[in-house]
């Protein structure tokens, strides 16, 4: 993957907060809703995404029953003719809720509100969950020919890469 693909893909995650997300019901099915995201970067972790869920949606319920989601995070429909040639990236990972009480709740809702200031009065709602996702596979769509399957290390370099340029 060349340096502009990375440069292209964290800025695509980056730069969005809004993703298609899947989840599994309890019968195997999927179901796709809609969802904000933050992008979360812990020294000496992996990056990860934030989101921010009530109990109320049914996506919230098949995650705390089945960790496992998909994240599908496109580039504006307008910034491109053909809608084909969106950017776009699906992210693989499970999310894992994260318990007000826990040591690093302050610092995850903290890094959420900072790229997400509009959302601050659900965090005073009792039905919602901070949850964090831990990125597992990525498939990236760049364009015509500029596809490409990274996995979590990969990802994660490219989630590194500086926009400011090449080292």
């Amino acid at each position: 993957m060349r340096y502009e693909d990375q440069v292209a893909l964290r800025k695509l995650i980056d730069e969005n907060h809004t993703a298609a997300l899947g989840t599994v019901t309890p019968d195997g099915a999927p179901f796709v809703s809609y969802v904000l995201y933050a992008v979360e970067r812990r020294d000496g972790q992996a990056p990860s995404l934030l989101l921010l869920l009530s109990r109320l949606a049914a996506h919230t319920n098949h995650l705390f029953a089945d960790p496992r989601l998909s994240l599908l995070i496109t580039a504006a429909p307008a910034s491109v003719a053909d809608p084909q040639a969106l950017a776009r990236v699906t992210l693989q990972g499970a999310a894992q809720p994260i318990l007000r009480d826990a040591p690093g709740y302050a610092v995850a809702q903290e890094c959420y509100l900072r790229q997400l200031p509009g959302q601050q009065h659900l965090f005073a709602l009792p039905d919602f969950t901070l949850f964090r996702v831990e990125l597992r596979e990525a498939r990236y769509v760049g364009g015509f020919g500029r596809a490409f399957t990274l996995d979590a290390t990969k990802l994660a370099g490219a989630l590194a890469v500086s926009v400011a340029g090449p080292a």
